[in-house]
């Protein structure tokens, strides 16, 4: 499927029309819920409450990416901040994951980001 012109580079799609599958899960009980915003290319993806829910609350947002480099930026209401650059091929879908954590204190927060070529495990 390809983006019309006037099209966001960025943006929700259905599931099927995805070329990137974006998990995304709080894994701190401490922040529990904890607000995360998520954009790529500065367009707001993700904005919510995230429930910790035993850790196996993993929650898909299906996005439509152009091919290219791109920069996903993830704010916590913690405070906790990360920015990452990855590249999407011009075919093929891509398959990332953010999560939030804090071991043990409020010094330990942080936000991890993969992304990868093939489906993530838990998915």
């Amino acid at each position: 499927m390809s983006l019309s012109p006037d099209a966001p580079a960025v943006r929700l799609v259905e599931t099927d029309q995805a070329d990137l599958h974006l998990w995304v899960s709080n894994q701190s009980f401490k922040d529990d819920p904890v607000a995360l915003t998520v954009s790529i290319d500065g367009v707001e993806i993700v904005d919510r409450l995230f429930a910790v829910e035993h850790q196996h609350n993993w929650i898909l947002f299906p996005v439509r990416v152009a091919p290219g480099h791109h920069v996903v930026r993830i704010v916590a209401g913690t405070g906790v901040e990360k920015q990452e650059s990855f590249t999407m091929p011009e075919t093929g879908r891509r398959y990332a994951a953010i999560d939030y954590g804090n071991a043990m204190d409020e010094r330990q927060r942080h936000v991890n980001w993969f992304i990868q070529s093939t489906p993530i495990g838990f998915a």
